[in-house]
């Protein structure tokens, strides 16, 4: 009997540990969520950056992508239409000095390792999937480290860094 109720203590502490180091993401999550539902929209993922909540949405039918942030200072978002056939869709968002890039991958999700942005005077690559492994997700958020320019190139790479799909801009 005695064991049992260690066990039951260690466990509790365990959960209100996890419940505080996690907490907050999980509750500022659940109320973008809630903007969302609110709105007639369905989150697709999650992510956190820096003090930013983000989370990667569409409508009921999934002809709008969008990208909603919130942070301290308040919530935004942006969409845009998808009724193309494209092998993949994004979205950008930029909030204050901060850019962010929504990718849903419509081809093949699990042979997409990664994604690799193209610009002028930069280029960046982001690890989206790990094909070696048998999970993968269709969609991601990024946060970019520098703004592509004007003109600028998307493409999904294979494991082996071979171009899949590229779209230019």
């Amino acid at each position: 009997m005695f064991k049992r109720k260690i066990i039951g203590v260690l466990l509790a502490c365990i959960s209100l540990i996890a419940l505080i180091q996690n907490g907050p993401t999980f509750f500022e999550n659940r109320k973008l969520d809630h903007y969302l539902t609110n709105d007639g929209f369905h989150a697709y993922t999650f992510d956190q950056f820096d003090k930013s909540n983000l989370a990667l949405f569409t409508n009921e039918d999934e002809t709008v992508l969008g990208l909603a942030e919130m942070s301290g200072d308040g919530y935004g978002a942006g969409t845009v239409e998808t009724l193309d056939a494209a092998p993949f869709h994004y979205i950008e968002l930029e909030h204050e000095d901060t850019y962010y890039m929504g990718v849903r991958l419509n081809n093949n999700p699990q042979h997409v390792a990664s994604f690799r942005i193209i610009g002028e005077r930069m280029q960046e690559d982001h690890v989206l999937n790990r094909p070696e492994e048998d999970s993968f997700s269709n969609y991601h958020i990024l946060k970019l480290h520098n703004v592509p320019e004007e003109i600028w190139t998307l493409q999904t790479l294979d494991q082996n860094n071979q171009v899949i799909d590229s779209i230019e801009l």
